[in-house]
């Protein structure tokens, strides 16, 4: 399970590193439907990632199912040295994650969720990461090969609401000509901006782009981390009465340290 949703991810980052121009000429439909299978892939990830560091053990076997969580994260995304790398982000965060879990597990009397929930602000972290990242580089690799141009859509927009304060101030028989004037100079201009305030810094708009929706994306995804949460609180019971798992009282030795 945890493969399969590592394999969905990565094949979310494809389709984000690919549909970065939904930011500027939005479909909703289409923009929903990223949206949608990015929130589905992430609680998958979250989710079976809570299966695998609390029920794997020794820690290497669980270290081992998410190696082969990234691998398949990069087969379903590209093989690539970058992809390669932001799958290394992914799998160091994951290290870290069932360490922590492991270890607020050892530390309990009872089997809670409560170390699972504590630990997975670092993975969610590391995808959010790795999501800017992947629309970055499809923005980037854009923007090397056709350069930066203010997207049509905005541009006619801001054209319409000048053409119709033009139309209001000119009378009707001069209006033609105003508004070919006005195009003419508008696009005289929009161009003069293009070159000599953005193609200077184009290279740095898709990290600047990238670095403005990690924050809403890091929100977004604290609001919703305690879905997986909740899903984990009812699983472990099932898991138990289908007997897939098995409750295991140990007696342990407790020092402490009194006045003598």
């Amino acid at each position: 399970m945890l493969i399969a949703a590592g394999y969905l991810f990565g094949h979310v980052c494809q389709q984000t590193q690919q549909g970065y121009e939904l930011l500027f000429a939005p479909s909703a439909k289409d923009a929903l439907r990223l949206a949608l299978w990015l929130l589905a892939a992430l609680g998958a990830v979250a989710f079976t990632a809570g299966l695998v560091a609390a029920l794997l053990r020794p820690l290497w076997v669980g270290f081992a199912a998410f190696a082969l969580s990234a691998l398949a994260m990069l087969i379903g995304w590209e093989l690539k040295a970058t992809s390669g790398a932001l799958a290394a982000v992914y799998f160091l965060a994951s290290a870290l994650y069932v360490w922590g879990v492991a270890r607020g597990l050892e530390e309990r009397l009872n089997f809670s969720v409560r170390p699972i929930s504590q630990s997975q602000s670092t993975l969610l972290m590391a995808l959010a990461i790795v999501v800017c990242a992947s629309l970055y580089l499809g923005y980037a690799a854009h923007i090397e090969k056709e350069g930066f141009s203010i997207p049509p859509q905005f541009t006619e927009a801001i054209m319409e609401r000048m053409e119709k304060e033009v139309e209001k101030r000119v009378p009707a028989a001069e209006r033609e000509k105003a508004l070919a004037e006005f195009r003419e100079g508008f696009e005289r201009g929009l161009g003069e901006f293009e070159e000599k305030a953005v193609k200077p810094y184009e290279r740095f708009i898709p990290l600047a782009l990238a670095a403005s929706l990690f924050m809403p994306l890091v929100t977004a995804i604290r609001l919703l981390s305690w879905i997986p949460i909740l899903i984990l609180r009812a699983a472990f019971p099932l898991l138990t009465a289908l007997g897939v798992t098995k409750v295991v009282t140990e007696m342990r030795e407790v020092k402490r340290l009194t006045i003598g």
